[in-house]
């Protein structure tokens, strides 16, 4: 799609492209393709796209997959994008803000996965994404944690593959290595859930995008782990853990536990602790299997 033709379908609804909901285009029919390519799409899928904009990304889904749920948050752009895809009648457009708050998936997206999920059982479910950057990070992190159990009559859904465009940062902050400084609560939490470390497919330059954003953004594939995903206790916990120990992450873990923990902070669970982890080191030092640990260890005692 060239850039005349987006501006058509946004002068046709009245608009221009919107700061505040991360609206920059692709342009770049190359790298559309190869989102659609590294989304690894059989024809019995069904695709969860967020922030389908023009439809450019869309169409190519379509293209591929069995249904496609589009769900943007714009009201005014949705339906003039729908109009100009007419044809695609796999696609199911959805005027919605994926999140519901700041740690959770709106439910009538859920909901509406799930009808397709049972039109089509033979089908993986998928998200393939050129995402708007201030959703990125929140979406993925609470992707990956509705898939975990969490109580009796809580149904969750399992993504066989998330693939997206984010800021090129946050590409690092996802696949970032113990010891490192983007290393934190979310390369933990993506790492412990999927199969491998996040794949940076590609850095993507300003110039793909209309209009260009000022940073670069990375093409990232990550492949969650169902055996993981559903030996994990309580993921919720560990979240709270991640972030309560990296709100101190310049200091010692035990500095960092004490803060975290407070009254619960006692002398005899510090000897514990200090039996199984080097507490004088930095949170950021320590591998992900060594957070596990530790999240085993204190969330019978928060």
């Amino acid at each position: 799609m060239q850039h005349k033709e987006i501006t058509a379908i946004l002068s046709s609804a009245g608009l221009r492209p919107r700061h505040r909901f991360g609206q920059n285009f692709m342009i770049d029919q190359t790298i559309l393709t190869a989102i659609a390519d590294a989304g690894d799409i059989q024809s019995d899928d069904i695709v969860l796209e967020v922030g389908p904009g023009v439809g450019n990304l869309t169409r190519l889904l379509a293209q591929r997959a069995a249904a496609v749920l589009a769900v943007d948050i714009d009201r005014k752009l949705l339906p003039a994008t729908k109009r100009h895809h007419a044809d695609l009648t796999n696609v199911h457009w959805l005027n919605a803000d994926i999140l519901a708050g700041k740690h959770a998936i709106e439910p009538t997206v859920l909901a509406q996965l799930r009808e397709l999920c049972n039109a089509h059982p033979m089908g993986r479910l998928r998200l393939v994404s050129n995402l708007p950057y201030n959703a990125a990070s929140p979406l993925i992190a609470e992707l990956l944690v509705q898939m975990c159990p969490r109580s009796i009559g809580f149904q969750p859904m399992f993504f066989s593959r998330l693939t997206f465009t984010v800021q090129y940062e946050v590409a690092l902050r996802m696949s970032a290595a113990p010891g490192t400084r983007d290393y934190g609560p979310l390369s933990i939490l993506i790492q412990a859930l999927s199969s491998s470390v996040p794949e940076i497919v590609r850095k993507i330059p300003p110039g793909a995008f209309w209009p260009p954003p000022k940073v670069h953004s990375a093409l990232v594939v990550i492949n969650p782990d169902p055996v993981r995903i559903q030996n994990f206790r309580d993921v919720q916990a560990l979240q709270l853990l991640l972030s309560g120990i990296f709100s101190h992450r310049r200091q010692t873990l035990a500095n960092a536990l004490k803060h975290h923990l407070t009254t619960r902070w006692t002398p005899e669970l510090k000897a514990t602790l200090a039996a199984h982890f080097d507490l004088t080191r930095r949170p950021e030092t320590f591998p992900i299997e060594d957070f596990l640990r530790l999240d085993a260890m204190l969330t019978p005692s928060i």
